[in-house]
């Protein structure tokens, strides 16, 4: 046998081993992806209504929809039924009109549900375009009227487009990206302006590494009465890591920016607000079993109604936090979040983990929260932490004040504690009548050493220890 017999007996062989590759691992997504609607059916929030799967040889189609219940979600109360005055029931047991109206007006918003269909083509070669386990196009199902709103916005152009693709690893990408559009708004005539929106989301097997990158560069509506609303650039980035398998406690930093957001008035208010450079990030670390975890938010430029304030921070975090209790009651709450029962249920893996939690002597640290203002800046920075408490000492508070210590570090201008200290007074003479009074205060606590003065800068160190406060380590008291 030739050389060119050998090859073309290759390529023969790989041909018939083919589809039988591609059934087996079509069998293998089809299992990974009806295993993740399985797990959506624990969910409070989520479950699947309808599932269908159609699995070929070299693709399947998949059909699902998913039922969102928003009562369920935190903070979301449910509605009251109210109970009207005197009302004379029917002799047929049906409710009294009043009756009837008021619970009809007060029954909770339907769930929403989500149509879609995933269009899957299988490995080896998914679609001839690369190597993996499957490659997936994801098409949301829209009534006709959804359908023709969306089409005076996007035109022809696909609202959102959302394809996949799984490894044999067990991993895989998402992809989201919805296109730019320059629309008037039909009713108001307002002009909006939208420059569209990707997405990518990386993740291994079990989740256990999820990275993320999002990207806006920018919206702006004008509307017909004056009002301009503009929205700069948005970045998000993410990665992390499972800290525990089975649970939903994530390691690893984020970084979130929005470039600029802004809103003018010209109408006869003439109100306005900018606000640029805004940033968020944080990160959450674990060392000898303890988690810590930081987040920072600041604006370089805060201007509101003429007034400018710069480079503010919010830098606040927590250390010593023991993780696997943490990771253990985060899991626990998200599972029972919705149901009543779970939730009562929570207070008892809180008994079970409490000891071990505040034998760390976990710690809230504030970084600093400041703001620079054209009469100085505003800083605070502090710690508050639980020394040798323990979960007896809860149900006891003034065992448990004992057993906090905290201390704060402030610094003010003398100009600035002036202005807040007449902020609320409008007439002018009201408010230097409260400034005057403010800067009497602080004299006196200047000579009972209460308060540090260097030049026009304020300063001071508050400290709780054992029940007691001191203010620059002298006993406080007025």
């Amino acid at each position: 046998m030739n050389k060119s017999t050998k090859l073309i007996a290759v390529v023969v062989a790989l041909a018939a081993s083919y589809p039988a590759a591609s059934w087996f691992t079509g069998k293998q997504v089809e299992a990974k992806l009806t295993e993740s609607n399985d797990q959506s059916k624990s969910s409070p929030y989520v479950k699947v209504v309808k599932q269908d799967y159609k699995r070929g040889v070299f693709s399947s189609v998949q059909e699902t929809t998913l039922e969102l219940t928003l009562a369920n979600f935190p903070g979301v109360k449910k509605p009251e039924m109210p109970v009207p005055e005197a009302a004379e029931a029917p002799a047929d047991g049906t409710p009294p009109a009043d009756v009837a109206v008021a619970i009809e007006e007060e029954k909770p918003a339907k769930p929403v549900q989500i149509h879609f269909i995933n269009y899957i083509q299988h490995g080896p070669l998914p679609g001839f375009k690369g190597f993996g386990a499957a490659s997936i196009k994801t098409e949301l199902v829209l009534d006709a009227e959804t359908k023709a709103q969306l089409a005076k916005v996007f035109g022809n152009a696909t609202p959102l487009e959302i394809t996949s693709r799984l490894t044999y690893a067990g991993g895989g990408r998402v992809s989201i990206s919805s296109p730019a559009f320059n629309t008037v708004m039909e009713k108001e005539n307002d002009k909006v302006a939208w420059q569209g929106l990707t997405m990518e989301v990386g993740f291994s097997k079990d989740y256990k590494d999820i990275n993320l990158y999002l990207s806006a560069p920018g919206l702006a509506v004008d509307s017909q009465d004056g009002k301009s609303f503009k929205l700069g650039a948005i970045s998000v980035k993410a990665d992390m890591n499972l800290a525990y398998p089975g649970t939903n406690l994530y390691l690893g930093k984020t970084d979130s920016s929005i470039a600029s957001v802004n809103f003018t008035d010209t109408s006869k208010d003439k109100k306005s607000f900018t606000l640029e450079q805004l940033k968020l990030t944080t990160d959450a670390t674990m060392k000898d079993d303890l988690f810590d975890a930081v987040a920072k938010f600041g604006v370089g430029k805060f201007v509101f109604e003429q007034q400018e304030f710069t480079d503010f921070h919010y830098d606040y975090g927590v250390r010593r936090l023991h993780a696997q209790s943490l990771a253990k009651l985060s899991t626990a709450y998200s599972k029972a979040a919705g149901d009543p029962e779970k939730m009562a249920a929570l207070k008892a893996i809180w008994d079970e983990v409490a000891p071990v939690v505040l034998q760390k002597d976990p710690e809230f640290f504030l970084e600093r929260l400041s703001v620079m203002t054209a009469d100085g800046e505003a800083k605070l920075t502090g710690s508050a932490k639980l020394a040798g408490a323990t979960a007896a000492d809860f149900n006891n508070p003034m065992l448990m004040i004992s057993k906090i210590q905290s201390n704060l570090d402030v610094t003010l201008t003398e100009a600035l504690v002036a202005k807040l200290g007449g902020a609320s007074q409008k007439d002018p003479e009201m408010q230097k009548a409260a400034a005057d009074a403010i800067n009497q205060q602080v004299s006196a606590f200047v000579e009972r050493g209460y308060i540090n003065k260097n030049g026009k800068l304020l300063s001071s160190k508050l400290e709780w220890k054992q029940g007691a406060l001191t203010v620059n380590g002298k006993p406080f008291s007025r």
